[in-house]
């Protein structure tokens, strides 16, 4: 049986979150509940507890300095934060830390606090049954073993070096493993949302739920929005379900939409091979949709069928309609798929270069190519195309570069520079210059040289920089103040392009006090 702590300066607190579950049932034994850390430290100092569940903001020892000691001691420990709706800065601290999760009190529901302690659980008993495989290992080494392998999975599948020799790989490779090729969704829509860089924060994720959910798999970044991850599986058995749970809990937690393209391997001889194999897998997900596609040998296999440059040539000069037609019979024959993806978009591609090589700014036909190999499925191709072709048309007749004319982009800049604190779209700015949102986004990223969305998100961060080192604001003020709505986003997303968390930012920024020390943001009492 597994033993667990409850920790809180509030007597109420401590009653709800014992009164909220069977603990016996769950497999728990309550090895008792403490108003502070300082009480609960030599507790567990006496006795270690398998799961500590500890308010953040306690008198005499908070919940980090607790979380921060017992995790020293006894690094196996699964702790979970009792947050308010404003420690969010301070749960950053503790994810930081190790903390395996964390709760709302003012909103804790006994289903809530069920599902967190269960995952707990889950990788507990995961963890136990690798340490009895692996007698003699502790946390430490275990993170310096998955980097390793992970360096190695990397330099295999992208650097296409030798087969690895025994032993560089783990064991359980030899029984057997599944290979998925994971691809994350709507990425389009993401960086036109969020920004180019919260593409890596999804993908990173992803990957600690993949660890989480299984913790001595093997996962490495293949491009820019893939993931490869080595799953033990003792036989060939279809994965299905077992896949669709991951593939939902992925997706809930992240809170993205991912493809799943999943090959049998066996031994690190057929690690590469699998991952080819399921990258074809993913592949279907561009005819088919979203979804989990196990590789089949008809993934490989290609056939002949109508080719789109050739349609366009033999009816060259025909109307909107007959072009609308023509795309339909090509988008109808490749419904079901047997060609690549790519050579799909580069039939595409070529199509818009025979219509205005001759006639449209380079710059934005290249604009216009890169938009079509960002689509995602078949139907999406069809669309941009149809839709470049109508922007390249109306680019041709603009005229925005002529001397004196006034150019839409200096009227976005200057309504962009008002209002970026704000809410605000990609569409909202198109449409007060009245221009597309396609023709707007290519005519943008020409000007400036960044995505609409990056461009603004350069500006909330400088102005989250002005605030953290002339303001006492807390960190999650700040956020909200230079037009972040997710503290959590804000500080990796700034740490990202600061190189400092922001708390690291403003203890650079503020002088020193007298004797050297730097001014600290208050820590929780």
């Amino acid at each position: 049986m597994w033993r667990a702590i409850i920790v809180d300066d509030e007597p109420i607190i401590r009653f709800g979150i014992k009164a909220s579950l069977d603990w016996s049932k769950e497999g728990i034994e309550l090895a008792g509940d403490c108003a502070n850390g300082a009480e609960a430290l030599q507790l567990i100092e006496e006795e270690p507890v398998d799961l500590l569940i500890t308010d953040i903001k306690m008198p005499v020892m908070d919940g980090l300095a607790l979380t921060k000691r017992v995790l020293e001691l006894h690094p196996a420990t699964k702790v979970i934060l009792v947050s308010s709706h404003n420690d969010f800065e301070y749960v950053r601290e503790g994810l930081r830390l190790g903390v395996a999760d964390y709760i709302l009190k003012h909103t804790l529901e006994p289903e809530d606090l069920q599902q967190v302690v269960r995952r707990c659980l889950v990788m507990l008993e995961k963890e136990e049954r690798g340490r009895e495989q692996r007698p003699g290992t502790d946390s430490g080494d275990a993170a310096r073993q998955r980097k390793h392998w992970e360096g190695e999975l990397k330099r295999l599948l992208l650097q296409q070096r030798a087969l690895p020799a025994s032993g560089e790989f783990p064991a359980w490779l030899g029984d057997g493993y599944w290979g998925l090729a994971i691809v994350l969704n709507r990425v389009s829509a993401i960086e036109e949302q969020q920004g180019y860089l919260f593409k890596s924060v999804l993908l990173e994720q992803l990957t600690d739920v993949l660890y989480t959910a299984v913790p001595e798999g093997i996962g490495v970044q293949t491009g820019e929005h893939e993931l490869f991850f080595l799953l033990p599986a003792a036989s060939c058995d279809d994965a299905g379900q077992r896949l669709a749970e991951l593939k939902a809990r992925m997706e809930e937690e992240s809170g993205a939409s991912v493809t799943i393209g999943y090959a049998w391997g066996r031994d690190t001889v057929s690690i590469r091979e699998t991952f080819e194999q399921g990258k074809l897998a993913s592949g279907r997900g561009f005819f088919r949709g979203s979804g989990i596609y196990r590789y089949q040998l008809s993934d490989a296999e290609r056939r002949e069928g109508l080719r789109l440059p050739v349609l366009y040539r033999a009816n060259e000069g025909a109307g909107d309609e007959r072009l609308a037609e023509l795309l339909g019979e090509w988008r109808d024959d490749w419904r079901q798929g047997g060609c690549p993806p790519l050579e799909l978009k580069e039939e595409a591609s070529r199509v818009l270069s025979i219509m205005f090589k001759q006639q449209a700014d380079p710059y934005v036909l290249v604009e216009s190519f890169d938009r079509l190999f960002k689509t995602e499925t078949l139907g999406e191709l069809c669309d941009a195309l149809q839709s470049g072709i109508s922007e390249l048309r109306k680019v041709r007749m603009a005229g925005f570069d002529a001397p004196g004319s006034h150019h839409p982009i200096d009227k976005a800049l200057e309504y962009i520079r008002g209002h970026y604190l704000e809410s605000m779209t990609l569409q909202q700015v198109a449409d007060y210059v009245h221009v597309s949102k396609n023709y707007f986004s290519i005519l943008f990223k020409k000007v400036t040289g960044q995505n609409f969305i990056d461009y603004v998100i350069t500006l909330r961060v400088q102005r989250a920089k002005e605030l953290l080192g002339g303001t006492e604001l807390k960190v999650y003020e700040v956020a909200e103040q230079s037009g972040f709505n997710d503290v959590k986003y804000f500080s990796k997303l700034f740490k990202k392009l600061t190189g400092h968390s922001p708390i690291e930012y403003r203890e650079r920024m503020l002088p020193p006090l007298p004797g050297g020390a730097l001014p600290r943001e208050e820590e929780p009492s």
